[in-house]
């Protein structure tokens, strides 16, 4: 017929045969398989049931007298433990002989140790297996039922095979001490004999056991688990969990030859824990069937909280952690890596990534959607996407090895090629390897190479990702494809990206460029093309000024007035107290964004420092944050006036030569004699068009005006990160000077924008509990970036001349970082899924500074309307002078507002002083509310 049929036993006479068998037609949908007697004398004869009509049976065997089946099986749907089930022939009620044990009977398999049922001698008793605490043991009860009573058991003890000669049982039995031998049982005494000696390591081998320990986690339940390591091992080291197959299998205190990484690994320093979380077998029907409907949603808790307590315990190092798995393994390793951002380094075996697809393309897929997943995708769409990896694969930053055999049609190969593309194509380090021919079973019955091979690439891939924090390879070639592709996708239309590794043996570098510089030349862009770096150029100001605190010519907090006694600001007040630390912290309050254009002389900075006499105050000295342009062409003055030359030529003398900076520079004419980006900004059509103007003003200099290669950024960047040095040693800041810097002088207002506090010069921001510094820059269509991460010696810069640049930005540090530094970066600003009720009439009014005003229109559509004004509204696009927002409430004084060509979120909070003024903070700027 079209069915198949499981073993057939046959009955004692010799006349019948019986076997367990799914011949439904609809059996590919319902997972039955009842117990069928077929009688031998006559030939027409056709099978009939004898019992599980719905449920399904496994191996059979008769009781001796032939009135009854003794069946391995579930009496209803495949659902929790398989029985030992008594099924009289007479159409009496079938009987559970293993109710009161409450384990799971083992018929035996690859990967699940066991053995069918067998009689004793005299027929009296059956013999069988089931799992206690992860391993496999010996059972006997009566056949007429009665106590299960233990026959070959103990910790860390595993019955593979069973056969049974009067009152002798014979199996293969594996110990903490060997991976299996022979074994005798005399049923009478209970002596057990090993008949063989292969099966223990050789002499020269050391094989460090499985050491049982016990977690409770935080909902109190309680976790079986083993730790391998070496005794002679002391402190915190690299730890690496691998979880088990499944769900429904289980780790267990035997040696065991199939993850030999284990042994190479501890004897390598590692600790290997081994957690048999919710699910797993041999704890009781309860605990079994505990993580149904709920993959990793269940277990992941069971998984991560022993790890806690290791690292806690100083066993384990938290930046050295690394997940494997192989099946149900390997799809919770895809899934702690999508949840999880702890583990420095990934191997996933037998790989399920996407439980949709699995759902309909594995060889059980009907069974896995029916009884482990709540039911099928279309009736449960949140609960899939809940548990599916693939759902959080845009999380995953861990260096991952996807290993598959090419013909698993338990675990199709699209799991694992569809999760290996989604990692590269976001550029996480990954690498698939399929093993030919290899089901899904061949990391323990396959070829012996292949299995060898699967061990060696385990271990491999950890050590070189996790096992002593190795620094991970600077790829330029790779990170070129990736500025290309994400420069593209976010329209801009040339760039350069630079990474810096300083080291004492010799710097490692990356550098690239993509694009065109102008889109009307069509030149294109080269690592060596210079861009226009905007504020970024403030932090070699700052260098500037700490050059002369170093040389006791300036003091940062005495008055500016001992260097300009002729300061006049609008505010005498502020004018009289006003200190080069105000200027470097934006907490002057000299309105920020007055672009006055005082020429293209040497006397321009002077010019404009007369004019800021004219500026109105934007808030009381000290009193809040906000960013100020004008107060860093002050301090550029100040440097001018200390040092009796131009700011430019300042920079020059004081920093560029002696760093070797040949291709860094600050007025046009000099930035013509290299290749130059120009910027661009949206036409009407929304299409990056070359910029009007080329630069902002002379005067905007200090604050804005460097245009340089990513060579030379990072150049600078590595001075800072050396404590002041130049590669050669030269001495170019004092190292205290360097360190002050990037010491928090204030809190910001909000952190969503330029980062939560500032230094002197730089800005800082916590990532991933990791400190960064750094500057962003904007002039009229460039954008530059540039992050350092000191702890670990990282620099990253990147120059752009138009489009989504905070876009390309934010994909590619996310990406860079991760791989290179395990920092994991925030995700940006963005409203709450839940919209929040908050009062936006209370905020209503206008606010206004110099170059910006804001309108706050309360009612039930709020909205933001910004306006530019004054001298700067002339060097921006007529069409972007005024701009619309809606406003989304996060909070009763933050709320969100979405560019309109990028989609991207930005906040505005609402916030008073301590004296009662009302301002707004958008943009990094503070403006007082006016009416």
């Amino acid at each position: 017929g079209d069915w198949h049929t499981g073993n057939p036993a046959w009955s004692p006479d010799g006349t019948r045969l019986a076997f367990s068998a799914a011949t439904a037609p609809d059996a590919d949908l319902v997972h039955r398989a009842p117990v069928y007697v077929l009688d031998l004398a006559d030939a027409a004869s056709r099978p009939v049931s004898a019992g599980l009509t719905g449920g399904a049976g496994g191996p059979v065997t008769w009781a001796p007298d032939g009135s009854a089946l003794i069946v391995a099986g579930t009496p209803g749907e495949p659902v929790g433990h398989a029985r030992l089930l008594r099924i009289p022939l007479d159409g009496g009620d079938t009987e559970d002989l293993t109710a009161p044990l409450d384990r799971n009977v083992m018929p035996g398999g690859p990967a699940y140790p066991g053995a069918a049922p067998r009689l004793s001698g005299d027929g009296r008793t059956v013999l069988f297996c089931a799992r206690d605490r992860g391993c496999t043991h010996l059972y006997a009860v009566p056949v007429d039922g009665g106590a299960p009573r233990p026959v070959l058991a103990g910790a860390g003890r595993v019955v593979s095979g069973l056969s049974v000669a009067g009152t002798t049982a014979v199996t293969v039995l594996a110990t903490p001490e060997s991976f299996g031998e022979v074994a005798v049982v005399d049923l009478v005494t209970g002596a057990e004999t090993v008949r063989t000696g292969h099966g223990a390591a050789p002499a020269e081998v050391t094989v460090f056991p499985r050491v049982a320990r016990e977690f409770t986690v935080s909902d109190g339940t309680v976790v079986e688990g083993w730790i391998v390591r070496d005794p002679a091992t002391r402190g915190p080291g690299p730890l690496l969990l691998d979880v088990h197959g499944g769900p429904h299998n289980a780790w267990n205190g035997a040696a065991d030859e199939v993850h030999l990484y284990h042994q190479e690994l501890a004897a390598r320093g590692w600790t290997i824990l081994l957690l048999n979380p919710r699910g797993s077998d041999g704890y009781g029907e309860r605990f079994f069937t505990a993580a149904l409907g709920a993959w990793g949603t269940a277990d992941a808790k069971d998984l991560l909280e022993p790890i806690d307590t290791l690292v806690a315990e100083g066993v384990a190092d938290p930046g050295r952690l690394a997940v494997t798995g192989y099946s149900y393994g390997g799809y919770m390793t895809c899934y702690l890596t999508g949840h999880d951002d702890r583990f420095a380094a990934a191997v996933a075996g037998g790989v399920v990534s996407d439980l949709t697809s699995m759902a309909g393309t594995s060889d059980e897929a009907h069974f896995l959607g029916e009884h482990e997943l709540g039911g099928p995708h279309w009736e449960e769409p949140g609960r899939y996407a809940a548990m599916s990896p693939l759902a959080r694969v845009d999380r995953v930053r861990t260096p991952t090895l996807v290993i598959h055999g090419a013909d698993d049609l338990r675990c199709p190969v699209g799991q694992a090629q569809q999760w290996h593309t989604a990692l590269r194509e976001r550029g996480v380090p990954s690498e698939l390897v399929l093993y030919p021919g290899g089901d899904h079973l061949f990391i323990i019955d396959g070829p012996p190479s292949h299995r060898i091979d699967f061990n060696r690439r385990v271990a491999d891939w950890v050590e070189r990702h996790a096992a002593a924090r190795p620094r991970p390879r600077l790829d330029a070639a790779h990170w070129r494809r990736r500025l290309t592709t994400l420069a593209e996708r976010h329209g801009v239309p040339g760039a350069a990206l630079g990474i810096l590794r300083p080291a004492p043996g010799g710097d490692e570098t990356a550098e690239a460029a993509t694009g065109v510089l102008n889109r009307e030349t069509g030149v294109a862009a080269t690592a060596d093309s210079l861009f226009q770096i905007g504020s970024v150029s403030k932090v070699w100001t700052t260098t500037l000024v700490m050059q002369l605190a170093d040389e006791g010519r300036l003091d940062l907090d005495a008055p500016l007035t001992e260097v300009l006694p002729g300061l006049r600001l609008a505010d005498a007040e502020t004018a009289a107290k006003l200190t080069m630390r105000h200027l470097l912290t934006h907490t002057s309050g000299i309105d920020g964004d007055v672009f006055s254009d005082t020429g293209r002389g040497d006397d321009c900075l002077e010019r404009y420092t007369e004019a800021l006499a004219e500026v109105a105050r934007n808030h009381p000295l000290g009193a809040t944050w906000s960013y100020c342009n004008s107060g860093f062409s002050l301090a550029g003055r100040v440097v001018e006036k200390l040092t009796g030359t131009t700011w430019d030529a300042a920079l020059r003398e004081r920093i560029l030569t002696p760093l070797g900076l040949r291709h860094t520079t600050t007025l046009p004419e000099e930035a013509l004699l290299h290749r130059a980006a120009v910027g661009h900004v949206h036409d009407d059509a929304g299409e990056p068009a070359r910029a009007p103007i080329w630069q902002l003003p002379r005067s905007a200099g200090p604050a804005g005006l460097i245009s340089s290669t990513v060579a030379d950024v990072l150049a600078f960047a590595r001075m800072h990160l050396t404590g002041g040095r130049a590669p050669d040693g030269t001495r170019v800041l004092g190292e205290a000077s360097a360190a002050a810097m990037t010491e928090k002088q204030v809190d910001l207002p909000e952190a969503h924008t330029l980062g939560d506090s500032w230094g002197l010069g730089w800005s800082r921001t916590g990532w991933d509990g990791h400190r960064l510094i750094g500057h962003d820059g904007n002039t009229i269509g460039q954008s530059a970036f540039l992050r350092l991460l000191p702890a670990q010696g990282l620099a990253v810069v990147l120059l752009t001349n138009g489009g989504d640049a905070h876009g390309l930005y934010d994909a590619l540090f996310r990406e860079i970082f991760a791989e290179l530094a395990g920092v994991t970066m925030p995700e940006p600003l963005t409203p709450p899924a839940e919209p929040v009720s908050a009062d936006v009439d209370r905020h209503a009014g206008t606010y206004e500074r110099a170059g910006e005003r804001l309108e706050v229109i309360g009612g039930e559509h709020p909205l933001l309307r910004r306006t530019t004004t004054g001298a700067l509204a002339e060097l921006v696009p007529e069409t972007d002078r005024e701009q619309e927002y809606d406003l989304v409430p996060i909070g009763a004084d933050l709320f969100a507002v979405r560019a309109q060509r990028t989609g991207t979120w930005l906040s505005v909070t609402f916030y008073a002083l301590p004296t009662g003024e009302r301002y707004l903070h958008f943009s990094g700027r503070a403006t007082p509310k006016v009416a």
